[in-house]
């Protein structure tokens, strides 16, 4: 007759070891679901991020740590239909940029002033990633990295980092209420530094004065940029990336109004990050050698074929333009004159 004790411990022994998987399965599941949960809270901070920054009124003063310096700026925004934002240097030579709207006027140190039309719907502050516009998590990974506090307010901390060496990272401060980027770190796959800003002061809500969004150079007040002389594609694009990045696709395809047959602009973006590619007659543009500069962030690279030049560039690491650049074939729907 089997030991009484011995049965108990065996059974008491199957007992665990099923309760044990049992618990593994749920917390495993428990760790999933808390990750999606983060992948999606995450994306839809970053949307919020975009609009707050877009719509709210502000005020402050920033670092901006780039290139191997440091800047510190002011910064006055007016949110609502048409914004208003003005962008002043605190050191250095007294650069300022001021935008109403689309028309955006760049004053250097000499007064001279370029004024030009943007398209974009960028705004002035530095590293600010585009709203997510697709799905984020087959290429980044997504979390909640805790909480922090920056110029006084309260924030969360948002973590977008890249899952190949096609695309920055990102460590993001959002404020608690307004989803306001405070802070922004750019990293690279290895999560070293790039790149950063970030508020020492900021009055969140208070509108600024007329006259701090206005130049410093009244006669301004009165200049209009040129409009926007960028055109919708009738048709597909002369030229393409073939074999851009996994996740990058084209996302818009425009050229000049008054641009040769061929030219144009398109941009590729992964939802996040963008990249534009110019296309030039080389009887318009000098003829240069391949090219690879950086700057911070920044990459471009150059070059030229078939009497063509091609300038690729964007905030992403070097491989993505080198990628795409390289893999720019002309379409043969659309095939570009000789």
């Amino acid at each position: 007759m089997p030991n009484q004790p011995e049965e108990d411990v065996k059974r008491q022994s199957v007992f665990d070891m099923g309760t044990r998987r049992g618990l593994l399965l749920a917390l495993g599941a428990l760790i999933s679901c808390n990750v999606a949960a983060q992948v999606q809270q995450g994306a839809e901070l970053l949307g919020q991020m975009a609009s707050s920054v877009r719509a709210l009124d502000y005020q402050g003063s920033l670092v901006y740590q780039h290139a191997g310096r440091i800047d510190t700026l002011r910064v006055f925004h007016a949110g609502g239909a048409r914004e208003q934002e003005r962008l002043i240097s605190l050191n250095g030579p007294r650069n300022e940029v001021i935008r109403n709207g689309n028309n955006v006027t760049c004053i250097q140190a000499d007064d001279s002033a370029i004024v030009y039309t943007s398209t974009s719907g960028r705004g002035l502050l530095p590293l600010v990633p585009e709203a997510a516009t697709s799905r984020l998590d087959d290429h980044y990974t997504i979390r909640l990295a805790g909480s922090d506090r920056v110029a006084g307010y309260a924030a969360d901390i948002v973590e977008v980092l890249p899952r190949d060496g096609f695309r920055y990272g990102y460590r993001l401060w959002l404020e608690k209420e307004t989803r306001l980027l405070l802070r922004s770190v750019v990293t690279d796959q290895g999560k070293r530094q790039i790149e950063q800003f970030m508020f020492v002061s900021l009055d969140i809500g208070k509108t600024p004065a007329a006259t701090d969004l206005i130049p410093r150079q009244r006669e301004l007040l009165t200049t209009t940029a040129a409009p926007a002389d960028e055109v919708n594609l009738r048709g597909p694009p002369a030229w393409s990336a073939h074999s851009p990045p996994a996740g990058f696709s084209m996302r818009s395809a425009r050229r000049s109004a008054a641009s040769e047959a061929g030219a144009q602009h398109l941009v590729y973006s992964d939802g996040l990050a963008s990249v534009s590619v110019y296309v030039e007659s080389m009887e318009s543009t000098p003829d240069l050698p391949v090219t690879l500069a950086n700057r911070g962030t920044l990459n471009i690279y150059s070059f030229s074929k078939d009497s063509w030049r091609f300038t690729v560039l964007g905030d992403v690491p070097a491989a993505t333009v080198t990628a795409i650049a390289e893999s720019l074939k002309a379409n043969a729907a659309s095939r570009p004159p000789p």
